[in-house]
């Protein structure tokens, strides 16, 4: 059992030899996620640590990208990541191997 500290998340799928799925990558589906929303507003680490900061959260371009590569950042900050893009609602389907995208904006 993984200790809620641990730095890494883990798959909790793995790969038999009976055809069944592959193991999902948890910390890159919430790079990809976090990503996918920067590309959504075409802003840069840059411009989501300024804003990050005006919320209260002093960040910088580095600390932020350094979050969002390792993936294994808290809900807490995905929740401001989202208030600081302007982002009122998303949907996050949990990753698989059949959805390539982990979080849709809705329009």
């Amino acid at each position: 059992m993984i200790e809620p500290s641990h730095p890494t998340p883990v798959s909790s799928r793995t790969q038999g030899t009976r055809g069944e799925p592959a193991p999902v990558d948890y910390a890159e589906s919430a790079t990809r996620a976090l990503k996918g929303l920067l590309d959504a507003r075409r802003m840069s680490y840059a411009d989501l640590a300024e804003r990050l900061t005006q919320l209260g959260m002093a960040e910088t371009e580095t600390s932020v990208s350094q979050k969002i590569r390792r993936g294994s950042f808290q809900l807490a900050f995905f929740l401001l990541c989202m208030d600081a893009l302007n982002v009122d609602e998303a949907l996050v389907i949990a990753p698989s191997a059949k959805h390539s995208s982990p979080v849709q904006l809705r329009t």
